[in-house]
């Protein structure tokens, strides 16, 4: 006969749900990212409208924004290139318009024709509305739980804005440019959290892609109005554009909507407008004495 011995049995963990819920210290570094983003696109529309005040062509500014980190990010796209060609070729390029050269052209000449607190409400404003718009009708996705009072108080600000500012010169053409600078962002936005890219492979695509797109232009027009700006002005813009927006932004952005979602980040974007609005109070508070470059209206 042979004795059967009874093994002691260890009791597993439970399996952990698969949920939604970011854990505490991803979501954490999420929120971080995202105050970090929100401070530098600030400072983006502020040397867009300097830009414009210098009478820089958009190429030029595109240049200061696009080329340090085009080139930087060269070598992370070509390592990374076979990971990012998996990805489908309509988010892909929702990622390169709605983030790239053709949104920084669409609210570089939105800044043209209307004030830079005004495209600051607009665009980072309206991209909840656009970004829940565009996951049900586009992605077949649900709207947000408890969010619809929130999406009509931004749709009804939108229009009493468009309401009061109705044929003030051509206003109006800058709001147009603005509403569909915010529809490329909220587009970019959904596709890059679609997409499934780690935040530096969204940021080689973005950067080097929009060089690609640039440096045919730049060849035949060189952006010789550069050589001409004051050296104090063509340090902010490179701080602005080509270090925060080209390098930093691009990172904390993606990593904000990896850690929190599409939606978060997309909602944070409307704190850019405090900004712009305390340059303003502070340089009417201030208005004998001289301005510097990026304290326009």
């Amino acid at each position: 006969m042979s004795a059967s011995v009874a093994l002691p049995v260890t009791a597993q963990p439970p399996l952990r749900p698969a949920a939604d819920a970011t854990p505490q210290h991803a979501a954490w570094a999420g929120y971080a990212a995202l105050a970090v983003t929100v401070l530098i696109w600030a400072g983006f529309f502020l040397s867009l409208r300097a830009g414009a005040r210098a009478h820089l062509a958009p190429s030029e500014l595109a240049a200061i924004r696009f080329a340090p980190a085009g080139l930087a990010f060269l070598p992370v796209l070509w390592l990374r290139r076979r990971r990012i060609a998996a990805v489908p070729w309509p988010l892909l390029l929702s990622i390169l318009a709605g983030s790239g050269l053709p949104y920084f052209l669409i609210a570089g000449l939105g800044m043209r024709h209307a004030p830079v607190v005004d495209g600051s409400t607009l665009i980072p404003g309206t991209i909840p509305l656009f970004v829940a718009l565009l996951g049900a009708l586009v992605y077949r996705q649900p709207l947000p739980a408890g969010r619809g009072g929130a999406l009509a108080a931004i749709a009804a600000g939108v229009a009493v804005l468009l309401a009061f500012n109705h044929g003030a010169g051509e206003v109006w053409r800058g709001y147009a440019l603005f509403l569909l600078g915010s529809l490329m962002w909220a587009n970019f936005t959904v596709a890059l959290r679609r997409s499934g890219l780690a935040p530096i492979e969204g940021a080689a695509l973005i950067s080097t892609g929009s060089l690609a797109l640039l440096a045919p232009w730049l060849l035949l027009h060189p952006p010789i109005g550069l050589a001409a700006l004051p050296a104090a002005e063509l340090w902010f813009h490179g701080l602005v554009q080509g270090v925060g927006v080209g390098f930093v932004a691009s990172l904390t952005y993606a990593f904000a909507i990896a850690r929190l979602g599409a939606q978060r980040p997309a909602a944070a974007g409307a704190l850019t407008r405090c900004w712009p609005a305390c340059w303003r109070c502070r340089c009417s508070a201030r208005s004998r004495r001289p301005r510097p470059c990026w304290a326009w209206r």
